[in-house]
């Protein structure tokens, strides 16, 4: 009985020893793993309707969307340095309209209900805060009702 009992706990051992090592190869094996990848556009349909409709209104000017806050506004090194740079480095905007040598005219922004949220205006104002602090005209207009080309043209030529 007891020789049984001393093979019955190294069996157990055994296995469990085996058990471990076949996790820890599973688990670093899904480390190498690669998640699902899939394209998908950058921009929304309100926000290809938007494009579309800013580069009819501004032939002569270049419309970038989506473009990433820290491409387009720089922050002098200082005691608040990282902490501004930690607001805005995964932020972007909209739209940035320039001119063909790429100095900035204006950045417009579409704000859909999402902008109602506290979390989300506390979002806008760093990123106003930022834009305004670099001297860039911030234009914002309502996803649900787009301005039409002539409103477009007024706005960034004002």
């Amino acid at each position: 009985m007891k020789t049984f009992l001393i093979v019955v706990l190294v069996v157990v051992v055994v296995g469990f020893l085996l058990f471990m090592i076949f996790m820890k190869k599973r688990k670093a094996d899904k480390r190498n793993e690669l998640p699902v990848f899939f394209a998908k556009k950058p921009l929304t349909e309100i926000e290809q309707t938007m494009y579309h409709r800013l580069v009819e209104a501004l032939p002569e000017y270049l419309v970038m969307a989506q473009v990433q806050v820290s491409q387009i506004v720089g922050i002098k090194k200082g005691p608040l340095w990282q902490t501004w740079f930690n607001k805005i480095s995964r932020k972007s905007v909209d739209y940035v309209i320039c001119l063909k040598d790429f100095t900035i005219i204006a950045v417009i922004e579409l704000d859909d209900a999402t902008h109602e949220r506290e979390d989300r205006q506390k979002t806008d104002g760093d990123k106003d805060t930022a834009l305004m602090g670099a001297g860039l005209k911030i234009i914002r207009w309502k996803a649900k009702s787009l301005p039409d080309i002539q409103t477009v043209r007024a706005a960034v030529h004002k």
